[in-house]
This record gives structure tokens, sequence and C-alpha cells, in this order.
């Protein structure tokens, strides 16, 4: 066996360093060109933005002319208004004037000008919309009921109805 491990150190060291040798060459490979660096053109001369082909949309307004068209509202939504005839409903025994009526979500209001204010009354014993609701009718009246679609309120004097009035 000795024999053997000297031919192994004889003969397989030169045949490994042959193959690793021969592995490596080979051809040379040949240098291939780099792509070029694009040129950046030169800016062309200053030309404004080309205009939009038409499309039939006419163009919004600015904010500006939108404020400008529309001023803003009045101070007192509930004040009479300034050179307008009054269509309101004017009740003699109350004094109340029926502005409009309206309905907010299943709850039926009137607008009103008392000689306590203006403001919203609902249908109920004192008027009033809410508990903390300012109280605009005269002490014993009531409301019955508001009719939304014929622009009417209908009072009561200390449980008694009384004739409906609308708006004119």
């Amino acid at each position: 066996m000795t024999w053997w491990k000297q031919a192994a150190k004889h003969w397989l060291a030169p045949v490994a360093v042959l193959v690793v040798v021969g592995g490596c060459g080979g051809e040379t490979p040949t240098a291939t060109a780099l792509p070029s660096v694009p040129v950046k053109p030169a800016p062309l001369p200053e030309t404004s933005a080309p205009a939009a082909p038409p499309i039939g949309l006419t163009p919004l307004p600015s904010a500006e002319e939108v404020q400008q068209a529309a001023p803003g509202g009045r101070a007192d939504p509930f004040a009479p208004l300034v050179g307008v005839e009054a269509a309101d409903a004017q009740d003699p025994t109350t004094g109340l004037a029926l502005t409009g009526v309206l309905l907010v979500g299943d709850q039926k209001r009137a607008i009103v000008t008392t000689p306590n204010g203006s403001g919203v009354i609902c249908v109920g014993a004192d008027g009033r919309c809410g508990a903390d609701a300012s109280l605009l009718l005269p002490t014993g009246w009531s409301v019955l009921s508001i009719d939304v679609e014929r622009g009417c309120i209908r009072f009561a004097l200390k449980d008694e109805p009384q004739d409906p009035f609308c708006i004119a």
C-alpha cells in the first residue's frame, strides 16, 4: 500500500495542476463598447403652453369671482326684507307674523316674528321646539298644527282652537 500513496503523490498532483490551468485557459474575451452617454439637447426658446383643444366645456369661475357674485348673507335671516313687499301672514289677535313653514326631519316648524322676537315654533303647548328654546308665543297660546304644504298654522288660546292663518 505504500506504493499506492507514492504513486498518488507523484502522479495526481501534476494532473490536478494541468486540469486547473487548462480550465482557466481559452479565448480572451473581446472588449465591448459601452453605450455612449446621451447628449442633453439644447433648451428650446420660451413659448407659451399650447392651448387645450376646445371640447365644449365652460371653465369654472375662480373663488374670487364666486365671492364677488354672491356677497355675504343677511345678519338676521328673520328680519324683514328691505325693499321687498312682505307676503307674511299677520295674525291681528297675537301680533304674530308667519314668515314660512318647513319640515326638519319629521318635525314641522314655522318661522315667525312676534313682539317677543323672531324664531321658530313647533307644535306643542308653548310652541317651543326644545326645552332650551326661547318662548315666542304670548301666555296661554299653543300651536295645534302646522300645514307645511299649504303654508298654514293653527293656534289654540287656552285650549280653544282658533282659525288657521296662512302665508298670503
